[in-house]
């Protein structure tokens, strides 16, 4: 599994490179943040809400325990997407790198969770979607980072 994780990372690193040398800067930190914040309360509405029927989705267990758990998990990512949607208008750069490099801490450990948590079987195989925004949310923060001040207005 590590060796794995390791692969994903030099995957993504070396998309980065790509991105940068094709000179795709449209994608700033307020974009950036935009979408995350979006995705990331999408998500914890319906794990706050629907915690049964999105736990079947992923082929998870719909107990009591397992439910609540993914309650507040949900809680968790409507915290942080509304701490990323009030992110956007930072006009301080360290604020603003601050925030995203909290997201790609998520990323990396959500990503990595999921990942695992799937090729033990305890998600169905729907969980390779979570993976690919993990990833991409990812590939986003960092592209970001690497950009510097120039991207966070």
């Amino acid at each position: 599994m590590l060796y794995d994780a390791a692969c994903a990372l030099r995957m993504v690193a070396g998309a980065i490179v790509s991105a940068r040398r094709l000179g795709e800067s449209n994608m700033d930190a307020r974009l950036y943040l935009t979408i995350a914040s979006i995705i990331a309360i999408l998500y914890g509405i319906a794990f706050v809400l629907l915690p049964g029927n999105t736990i079947l989705l992923f082929g998870g267990p719909p107990e009591v325990h397992v439910t609540l758990n993914l309650q507040f998990f949900g809680s968790g990512l409507l915290g942080l997407g509304v701490i990323g949607w009030f992110a956007r208008d930072f006009r301080d750069w360290d604020a603003v790198r601050g925030v995203l490099i909290g997201y790609a801490i998520v990323d990396v450990i959500g990503g990595l969770i999921n990942i695992w948590a799937t090729m033990q079987g305890l998600l169905n195989s729907l969980a390779w979607s979570s993976t690919a925004v993990y990833a991409l949310l990812l590939i986003g923060a960092l592209y970001c980072l690497s950009g510097g001040e120039r991207r966070a207005t």
